[in-house]
This record gives C-alpha cells, structure tokens and sequence, in this order.
C-alpha cells in the first residue's frame, strides 16, 4: 500500500468520519477544523504506515486522537469537551459503529439482483417513503399482499448479505 491514488480513495471515503469524530471531542469549530487540517497532512505523510489489514477509518481517528491529545498537551488552544479517558471512549464507540456498519455496497448488489418489480417496491417504501396502504394502491394490490411481498423481499435481501459476509472480501 502507500500509492496516492490508494491514499486518496480511503481518505476521501473516511474524511467525514474523522472530520465528525474532531466535532466530537473539540468544543471550537474553528480549532475541530484546524485539527482536521493537521490529521490530513499527517495521514498523507505516515500513510506508508498504514497497514490495509486494518480498517483505514479506524486508523485515521487513531490518528486524530493522537493530535488532539498532542496538541492538548502542547497548547490549551484546543478546548476538549471531555477528559483524555471519554474521548478514547468515544474513538472505541466510532470503531465499534464502523464495524458494525452497513455493507451499502453488499445491499445495493443484492437490490440490483432482485426482479423489476421487488426493486420497484422498494423504491416506493424506502426512498419515497410511502406507506404501506399508498404503496398498495399505487401498485393495484391489497395491503397485505404488499407487506407479505416486503417482508420476503427483506428476508432474501438478508440471505444475499449473509452470504457475501460467509463468502468473505471479493
């Protein structure tokens, strides 16, 4: 690892993350920000550290509490909302949430493997957020036919990322 273009892709994906952890434990925006600024540069000059066996976002906020932490020491220029002990708290939460996340990648392929119509469903209850009775109406069916027809387009949905999680990294 250590080529820009891998750099970029990881640190554009994570940013926001390391970027909300900062707000998290620095009470000025200005100085959360600065902070950001110097955890950037940072990780661009130790990314050839980085090992990829581990997540990169949990890496980078590492790195970020070690700034934060360092630059508590150094100056009092950075108001931290909690002690050194609640901020490793709060870094260990962030890990634990990012393990846990989502593989939204996972889901929209095993969406993209569903038929037309189950696709449509979805469409209409999760980003039109219609409920149930609309989304009969809308489709000609009765309410139960659409929650059944829902509740089996879930459960095939979580097979498919059951299945990619046994199956392990593409």
């Amino acid at each position: 690892m250590g080529s820009h273009e891998d750099f970029l892709k990881l640190f554009l994906r994570h940013q926001d993350g390391v970027r909300a952890f900062l707000a998290s434990v620095v009470r000025d925006r200005a100085a959360a920000e600065d902070l950001f600024q110097e955890v950037s540069l940072a990780l661009w000059e130790s990314f050839a550290n980085y090992d990829p066996a581990r997540p990169f976002g949990a890496w980078a906020r590492g790195v970020a509490l070690k700034k934060v932490l360092r630059g508590r020491e150094q100056s009092r220029r950075i108001p931290l909302a909690f002690s050194p002990e609640v901020i490793q708290a709060v870094l260990d939460a962030y890990d634990r949430s990012e393990a846990a996340a989502p593989d939204t990648d996972g889901l929209r392929d095993c969406i993209s493997k569903l038929p037309p119509r189950s696709q449509g469903l979805l469409v209409l209850r999760y980003e039109r957020s219609l409920k149930l009775g609309d989304i009969a109406k809308e489709v000609g069916s009765s309410l139960d036919a659409v929650h059944k027809t829902l509740s089996r387009i879930r459960e095939v949905l979580q097979e498919c990322l059951q299945r990619r999680v046994q199956a392990g990294p593409p």
